[in-house]
């Protein structure tokens, strides 16, 4: 069976991550930076002004503008974080064209496409399962309560409706699919079977996520997102299942819908409930479909579970 041949394994999967990362952090500093030049500013002509005398007064205007500093970058988390997914997508979709590229070099058989009338199991998970995971994590969060993620989902939705639509319901999770599916899920299934690709791509994908309740259930959706991929033969699987998990939880958001069920701890039970149930229901059809996918997938290493994350072979 043909076969891509890298000159490093190694490197393959861990340099695309690590630029990943390196990408993300440096567009976030530039963009935190640009945002907080005029108050830094505004703060340095109010210390040259000679208004801050006295050492206390300059320990009250130093806690009180590093306050002021960070509710303006907090404020501006939406555009941050779409900036840097925009910082990685022009790297991944260079890493995922060259991919298919190169499987045209080596006469591997490309993948076979769902079409697209297929889709609509997908649609309906990604409707429905927004409203059963949010409603599942406030219910989590009245058990273990997590100020950190309540901070941080505060902030996020701090933007205006088409913001925050545009910048985490559709730039977010196409850069993140593009990323840990289109190269490092479909790298580590061009010598390794499904189930190693999946667990080590949601892995990484997983650890992307700072709390714990998000770092579990983008574990357990990292899964559910390579399995549609294999399942359907296109990224472009996943990455509608994230668009509408993500577009679905800022209209529900902002229409009210997830404020009507939070008024009652039956609401969110029974919403969970039926979210379950359908998404399971949806997710049987999509298993009874044909495979598309790989049509000559690797075969499965005697001892798959051996080795680094990082390694093919």
């Amino acid at each position: 069976m043909n076969q891509i041949r890298r000159k490093s394994s190694f490197w393959s999967l861990a340099g695309p991550l690590l630029g990943y990362w390196l990408i993300q952090m440096a567009v976030i500093v530039v963009v935190e930076l640009v945002i907080a030049v005029p108050t830094m500013s505004d703060m340095l002509r109010e210390l040259s002004s000679g208004s801050v005398s006295s050492q206390k007064e300059f320990a009250e205007f130093y806690v009180s503008a590093m306050e002021t500093l960070l509710r303006q970058v907090m404020s501006y988390q939406a555009q941050i974080t779409a900036a840097a997914a925009l910082g990685t997508l022009i790297m991944t979709v260079i890493l995922f064209r060259k991919d298919r590229q190169l499987e045209v070099t080596y006469n591997i058989p490309q993948w076979k496409k769902a079409p697209v009338s297929k889709y609509w199991p997908v649609a309906v998970m990604g409707i429905v399962g927004c409203i059963g995971v949010t409603c599942l994590s406030a219910m989590v969060q009245l058990v273990l309560y997590d100020p950190q993620y309540q901070d941080a989902t505060a902030a996020v939705y701090s933007s205006s409706f088409p913001v925050e639509l545009i910048c985490l319901g559709i730039i977010s999770p196409v850069a993140e699919e593009m990323m840990f599916r289109g190269v490092m899920f479909r790298r580590y299934r061009e010598n390794r079977g499904f189930f190693y690709s999946a667990l080590w791509s949601s892995v990484f994908f997983a650890l992307m996520h700072t709390n714990m309740i998000q770092l579990v259930y983008s574990f357990l959706l990292g899964i559910l997102l390579s399995y549609l991929y294999e399942k359907f033969g296109s990224v472009k699987a996943p990455v509608f299942l994230h668009i509408l998990l993500n577009s679905g939880s800022v209209v529900f958001t902002e229409t009210g819908v997830f404020d009507w069920l939070g008024g009652g701890a039956e609401r969110m039970a029974a919403a969970v409930i039926v979210s379950a149930f359908i998404c399971s229901a949806m997710f049987v059809l999509i298993q009874k479909m044909r495979d598309w996918g790989d049509p000559n997938p690797p075969e499965k290493p005697k001892k798959e579970q051996d080795g680094s994350p990082f390694d093919f072979m």
